[in-house]
Parts: C-alpha cells; sequence; structure tokens
C-alpha cells in the first residue's frame, strides 16, 4: 500500500549493528498497525548495515528509505536528519540491536490519537540478551499514580513523541553524544503533558558493546544536558546560593581529621577545591568546633569560617542542627540570604565540581525541594522472610536493572535543598530529587581502611594530572 502521508516515523539509527539491523527492520514490517514510514539512519557503518539496508529499501521502497552519514556523527544527529526527513504525525527511534512487539505502533499511536493533550508517550519492554532469550520485563512507574515526582526519564527509544513538539523544542542539540532520551525529557516535561503505557512493546537487548552499558559517558552526557537546559531558566535574577562545609575536628577515634593530610593535602581542601572550582556558590561558609581549623580556613579570602557552639558537636548532635546554625548565622550575623544552600561533607573527598553543578540543574529543572547525590546498588541484595533469604532485587540474577527494584545508596557527598525547607528539625521537604554519581567516586570516609582506599584513589588522580 502506497502511504503518501504515513501516520507515524520510526526511525533507526544504526552505526556498526548490521547483525542485528534485520531483526530490527522486519520488526516494523510486521506492525499491525501499517500507517508506518521507516527510515534507516546509517551512521558512517563500515560493517554489513549499508548491505542489510538497501535490501530492505529494495524490497520496500515506498516504505523505507535510507539516509547515509559519510562518517559517524552519533545519536542526536542521526535523530536530526530522521526529523527533518520524516513525513509522520508521530515520531518514534528504534534502536537497531532493539526490536518491537507487532502491537507496538498500533497502542502507542492510538494513545497520542485518544490524548491530544500529551506529547510524549513510552511503554514498558522486555530485556532480552544478545541471542534474544528473555531476561526480564522492566515495569515503569505509571505516571500520576506511582510516580508524581516525573524525575526517571522515558527510555529514548520507543517513546513516540509527536513530530510538532519535537520541532518546536529544536530538535536535539548535537553537542552532546548521547542521553537522547534524558535531553528530549526535559525539554518536553515543562511544556508538554507526557504519559506512559502499562504494556511491554519492545525487546531491549543486551549485550557487551550496548550504549548503554558505558556509564561514564552516559552521565558525563546527562550532567552536560541538565547545564545546557538549566541556565537558560536562571533569567536575570540568578540564584544566590551559598555552600556550608559541616568540619568537625573532635572525633575522638580521628583527632585532627579534618586537617589531616590525604594524599599530600589536608582533607578539607578537596571539598573547599571542588566548591571553587564549580563557581556556583555567593558564599563558601565552613562551620567547624576547633580553632585550627578556624586558623586554616582564614588564608582563604573567599571561606567565611565560623566556630559553632561546643554544643553541636556532641555525638548525638544531628547534622541538621549544624545546617540550621549555619543558615543562622549567614542571616542574623552577616545579613546575608540565599535561594538555596548545599551541603558539603569532608568525609566525602572525591566528588567532583561537575557533581555540584548538576545537582544545583537537578534543583531547577525538576522543581523539587531537595537533591542529593546516590550511587545505584546494583549488587544483590536478600532479606530473611519466611523461608530464609529472599532476594530484594531480583532482576540482578539474570543482571538485569530493573527499575522497580533499583536501590540507591546516599552517598552524602552532596545535598541541596531551597532555602526555605531548611528548619532546625530538618531540610527534607516532600520531593526529593537526585543525581547518580559513579560508586567509584561516592566513598566515604567511615573508618582508617576507607581512609586508606579513599587516599589511594587520590593519589592517583594526582599523577594522571
Amino acid at each position: 500500500m502506497n502511504q503518501e502521508r504515513p501516520k507515524v516515523t520510526v526511525y533507526v539509527p544504526c552505526h556498526h549493528y548490521g547483525r542485528f539491523l534485520g531483526q530490527a527492520v522486519q520488526s516494523v514490517i510486521d506492525q499491525l498497525f501499517q500507517a508506518w514510514e521507516l527510515i534507516i539512519v546509517d551512521d558512517g557503518s563500515t560493517d554489513e548495515t549499508a548491505r542489510v539496508a538497501l535490501e530492505y529499501v529494495k524490497n520496500h521502497p515506498d516504505r523505507i528509505r535510507v539516509i547515509r552519514l559519510p562518517v559517524a556523527r552519533g545519536l542526536p544527529a542521526a535523530a536530526n536528519a530522521a526529523l527533518a526527513d520524516a513525513r509522520g504525525d508521530y515520531v518514534m527511534r528504534l534502536d537497531a540491536d532493539d526490536f518491537l512487539d507487532e502491537s507496538a505502533l498500533l497502542i502507542l499511536a492510538g494513545y497520542l490519537d485518544a490524548h491530544p493533550d500529551v506529547g510524549l508517550v513510552y511503554p514498558n519492554y522486555t530485556y532480552v540478551d544478545e541471542y534474544g532469550t528473555y531476561l526480564g520485563v522492566e515495569y515503569r512507574k505509571k505516571i500520576g499514580r506511582d510516580a508524581k515526582l516525573l524525575d526517571l526519564p522515558a527510555h529514548g527509544a520507543c517513546t513516540m513523541v509527536r513530530k510538532r513538539i519535537l520541532k518546536s523544542v529544536g530538535g536535539y542539540d548535537e553537542t552532546y553524544d548521547a542521553q537522547d532520551g534524558h535531553e528530549l525529557w526535559l525539554k518536553v516535561l515543562h511544556r508538554y503533558q507526557v504519559s506512559n503505557v502499562a504494556t511491554p512493546l519492545f525487546f531491549y537487548r543486551q549485550h557487551g558493546v550496548s550504549v548503554s552499558r558505558d556509564e561514564s559517558r552516559l552521565l558525563s552526557a546527562r550532567r552536560r544536558i541538565k547545564q545546557g537546559l538549566a541556565a537558560p531558566r536562571s533569567g536575570g535574577a540568578a540564584l544566590r546560593i551559598a555552600a556550608v562545609v559541616p568540619a568537625k575536628n573532635t572525633y575522638r577515634d580521628m583527632p585532627n581529621f579534618v586537617l589531616e593530610p590525604f594524599a599530600g593535602r589536608p582533607l578539607i581542601d578537596y571539598t573547599l577545591d571542588a566548591a571553587r572550582t564549580a563557581g556556583v556558590f555567593d558564599r563558601l561558609l565552613v562551620t567547624t568546633d576547633d580553632p585550627k581549623v578556624l586558623d586554616y580556613c582564614s588564608r582563604f579570602d573567599d571561606v567565611l569560617a565560623v566556630m559553632r557552639p561546643l554544643d553541636l558537636s556532641l555525638p548525638h548532635v544531628r547534622i541538621t542542627e549544624v545546617l540550621y546554625d549555619a543558615v543562622q548565622r549567614l542571616e542574623r550575623e552577616h545579613g546575608e540570604y540565599f535561594d538555596a544552600m548545599v551541603l558539603l561533607s569532608v568525609h566525602c573527598p572525591l566528588r567532583r565540581p561537575e557533581h555540584i553543578q548538576e545537582a544545583i540543574d537537578t534543583l531547577v529543572l525538576y522543581n523539587v525541594d531537595n537533591v542529593i547525590s546516590v550511587y545505584e546498588d546494583d549488587d544483590l541484595h536478600l532479606t530473611h522472610g519466611e523461608y530464609g533469604l529472599t532476594p530484594l532485587n531480583t532482576g540482578m540474577l539474570q543482571r538485569v536493572r530493573l527499575e522497580r527494584e533499583a536501590l540507591y545508596v546516599d552517598n552524602g557527598a552532596i545535598n541541596v535543598f531551597w532555602r526555605e525547607v531548611v528548619t532546625n528539625v530538618g531540610f527534607y521537604g516532600k520531593t526529593i530529587g537526585h543525581v547518580l554519581m559513579p560508586r567509584s567516586e561516592s566513598a566515604q570516609i567511615k573508618d582508617e581502611f576507607s581512609a586508606w582506599q579513599i587516599e589511594q584513589i587520590l593519589r592517583r588522580r594526582q599523577e594522571t594530572t
């Protein structure tokens, strides 16, 4: 059937995934919904991608076409090339190593048809291994029922969006090399309604060279996307932000902890350096219980160090009380008022300036009360039940990270919050966002062994810079 103007444009970006491409394309051909067109974007591949793509074009010339990028330009560029050529009202990306359930387009296009106020819809999906063997199902949290805070973006693949919306937000920023789904989510979230369906509609392949397994690259791209999108929202009246560094130096088991040399430098230096390099603070406050720390900080022109009351260093004192005292000092004694506060622990010297920036961007973009830094714990965890030990995150039996089973650990490195949520009894509001840090950069100094480990990491950093 000749489709002059299809309802749905599916595009498949392919870079060296020719061995999987045929299954992806065939899954589109086999759709129950037939008002589709397919654009294969060959992103500079040198494998069998071109041959496989041309075979399908030859057999379906009126439905399938190929865009060839002579040099690999990455996912956003491939997406923009497809978007510029798309004829459908709705657009959806299918990765070359994934494939669709036969009802995928029928359900997603039908949902957008029935809900004209929704700009973007995404499904659940099934994990398979390299050979297509079943591993598990990802049941995303249902928007409006299971998820009120929309800080878990849709998967970039198999998310269907109205083409006019994609074009109205400017398509994809080609300065990023990954996480196009994250960028699209943040661009659309504050302007249009988003939704999801509970049916698993595509098969998400897990294999050794899968782009999604490159955690460092993905997290870096995510940070840059947030920073790029948060900056225009600041307007002319920029946020005033203060960093508070609690610097207790009278631990019984770790005397002179804050000034103890780590990899040749006082421990506190690593936190102060990260705060300065982030370049986002109007005030950097150190609150301590030791005159030696006060004296040490006096050498820095951009650091305000204050002595906290001695009773705020007793073992039972909560960090909330220390923070509240610091805020009161800034306002009552120094006449300095801030929109947001960032708590930085000296126990976490591995945090980087970009993590601080991302936490603040997350506070702004998701309009939450607080943001905490976490790492995802993907070890298999068990709890004791009626018949002994029972897995908490059963997906990890197959080494599959399932969203509903995800376990996050507060690494203590960064806490960001609006000033109005800070009281003498707490600083957590109703909505809490998060930034995901690599586990390798989330270590805290808790004892002699963790201190030794962190010092080795700091020494290696110095050797490589």
